[in-house]
């Protein structure tokens, strides 16, 4: 018979400590609920949809009791867009405008690296990062529901996988076309957009990657982060017209493979190895037939036996020429966001704006980073009204 041992009474000292202990508890959850989200969003002369934008997360905000940092990332946009920003900045009080300009257009990719850089330099102080599209496909009812989501999976980047979508059937094709050419070259599958929520501590890792300068969803897919995906609707433009193309969508493709180059030149080479196995045991097959049997052997087979070294050698010749052409760039220097961002930005006319870097204790990198000295307009606002 097991015996039950009764556990010793509660004495009045533990069940204060107990109480103070889960009182600490609820401020720390709430601590981390009153923190800013930090929302990257590039632009390029898209002012007019991306106000549309900004409204409505403003509205999100206030109905969700939400402050945010709105990071516009001015992509090189030759259209001015002060007017528009201003009007944001004395329209919605739970926003804070963040203006990061690049002095020319860099593209889309790299202009979601230069905000995320921005956003680094303050990552202690955002509860998450999220970048969308300024356009409204990526919808900003569903910040309340991702951040949900992020603080269910704390450690995972919540990516957004595409369920209805409002593209012509072109465009659909040819990202189908895109898609599988991403699994046959890296033997991965490439199912989301820039739509996603970043937990602050992520953001290092993703900005010191080389492989953000060239592109974001493929970068998440090679950090080795945990991703948590998740199925939303997209959305349809707020105003204008869609600058994708088939010629921008092809270099879109190629700069998402050319996040994995080193594992597209191993299956590459493998492929290789694969074909030329099958050549040189075509070519002995001829060579026996022809030389160890009394079988007639066809007039064709000698041409076919040239084709067959020809092309082996031109294999070869590839091969080499791949895994020559990889280890020459392995020697070459590399962009690193967190530390070339920085060059490529519109330097704030007032030197009482640009942040100073610590003085110790900190990297050389994330140092520059928070030293970063991007443009605050004279509109923004200064202060804001945290969460109640």
């Amino acid at each position: 018979m097991r015996d039950v041992v009764d556990a010793p009474p509660e004495r009045p000292g533990d069940r204060f400590a107990r109480a103070a202990q889960e009182l600490a508890g609820l401020r720390a959850t709430a601590g981390e609920d009153a923190l800013p989200i930090g929302i990257v969003v590039p632009v390029y002369n898209d002012w007019a949809a991306f106000r549309h934008l900004a409204q409505s997360i403003g509205t999100v905000c206030e109905t969700r009791n939400l402050t945010a940092d709105l990071i516009v990332v001015d992509d090189g946009s030759w259209q001015c867009g002060d007017e528009t920003l201003r009007a944001i900045a004395d329209a919605a009080p739970r926003l804070r405008l963040r203006r990061a300009t690049l002095v020319a257009n860099l593209g889309h990719q790299r202009a979601i690296a230069v905000g995320l850089t921005v956003a680094s330099a303050r990552a202690a102080s955002y509860r998450a990062v999220i970048v969308m599209d300024g356009d409204g496909e990526d919808r900003p009812e569903h910040i309340p529901y991702l951040l949900d989501t992020s603080a269910a999976h704390p450690d995972a980047i919540i990516c957004v996988r595409r369920g209805r979508r409002f593209e012509g059937a072109r465009f659909a094709l040819g990202y189908a076309v895109f898609k599988a050419f991403f699994v046959i070259g890296t033997g991965k599958t490439i199912d989301f957009g820039h739509y996603c929520v970043i937990p602050p501590r992520a953001l290092a890792r993703l900005v010191h990657s080389p492989a953000l300068w060239s592109h974001f969803a493929a970068t998440l897919l090679r950090s080795g982060l945990p991703l948590h995906r998740v199925r939303l609707d997209r959305g349809t433009r707020y105003a204008g017209r869609s600058s994708m193309n088939l010629t921008s969508l092809i270099r879109h493709g190629l700069n998402a493979i050319a996040v994995f180059e080193d594992v597209c030149l191993v299956r590459l080479l493998i492929a290789l190895g694969l074909f030329s196995g099958g050549l040189v045991a075509a070519l002995v097959a001829v060579v026996a037939i022809r030389f160890g049997t009394d079988m007639a052997v066809p007039g064709w087979a000698t041409s076919a036996a040239g084709l067959l070294l020809v092309a082996l050698l031109q294999a070869i010749l590839l091969a080499l020429a791949s895994a020559a052409s990889h280890l020459n760039r392995r020697s070459l220097s590399e962009v690193v966001p967190a530390r070339e961002a920085e060059r490529f930005l519109v330097p704030s006319a007032d030197p009482a704006q640009r942040a100073s870097p610590p003085s110790s204790g900190v990297p050389p990198d994330e140092a520059a980073g928070q030293g970063m000295a991007w443009q605050d307009a004279a509109w923004e606002r200064t202060t804001w009204k945290a969460a109640s």
